[in-house]
Parts: structure tokens; C-alpha cells; sequence
């Protein structure tokens, strides 16, 4: 079962300022007489920091299924057995972490490790994982 992450008010203004910031870089950059090669350089990480932010936005989500929970954000991947996960408790923990919300949970798993998500539907999302437990 496939869960959205939730996503904060204040996080989509954060985004937009940034990626406007790095477009008028951009945009500041070829306007300019500046060197061709800092002009590659702007332009190329300007693209990349966008289409990164973009991407985190567009595709953080958490997928529980076939024993694993499977979290996704952006071009990033972690895979959890759900038989490694020790505890979920609910949390509001700033780290970073594949969660666009501060309404979290943290997953302990394993030997001491954990990751944070913030799925829209906490309580389905609960439900989901043990309902994994159960059949495996």
C-alpha cells in the first residue's frame, strides 16, 4: 500500500523562494559579462538544485508491502524489513529525514537505527505495518 507524505503549509513557500533564488541567479548570471565558465557552472547547478527540489517534492511517499517498507524521496531510497522494526512513536524531530512534514514518525529499526516519515495517513500507515507483521 502506497502512503503520500504529508506535507507542511510553510514548506511550499520555503521551496518556491529557493528555487526562485536560484532561477534570478541564473538569470542574473547570462544577463551579466561574466565568464563562460561560471556561467556552466551557475546554470548547471541552478538546474540541478531545482529539478532536486522539485523531485523531493513531487515523490516522497512510503510504500508497504511485501515485508519491506519501502520510502522514496526524490532520487533517494531506503528499504526496511518490517520484521526489523522494533518501535514507531510519533514525533517532531527537525533532522533531516524523507518527510516534508514535522508531523513524523520515527521508525526504529535494526540495531539502533531509525528513520523518519511523515505519512498523510498516520493511522493507515500504522495499520498497514501490522498487518505486514501478521502475515509474515
Amino acid at each position: 500500500m502506497r502512503f503520500n507524505s504529508k506535507v507542511d503549509g510553510w514548506l511550499i513557500p520555503v521551496i518556491v523562494i529557493a528555487i526562485a533564488g536560484m532561477l534570478a541567479a541564473f538569470v542574473a548570471v547570462l544577463i551579466e559579462d561574466t565568464p563562460l565558465w561560471l556561467k556552466l557552472v551557475v546554470s548547471f547547478t541552478s538546474v540541478l538544485f531545482c529539478g532536486f527540489l522539485f523531485a523531493v517534492l513531487m515523490s516522497t511517499y512510503y510504500v508497504v508491502a511485501d515485508g519491506v517498507l519501502r520510502i522514496v524521496s526524490g532520487p533517494f531510497r531506503w528499504k526496511v524489513a518490517i520484521s526489523d522494526i522494533v518501535e514507531i512513536t510519533p514525533t517532531r524531530n527537525p533532522v533531516s529525514s524523507p518527510a516534508l512534514s514535522l508531523d513524523r514518525l520515527k521508525i526504529s529499526y535494526g540495531n539502533r537505527r531509525f528513520v523518519l516519515v511523515s505519512p498523510a495517513d498516520k493511522d493507515g500507515f500504522n495499520r498497514a505495518i501490522e498487518l505486514e507483521r501478521s502475515v509474515s
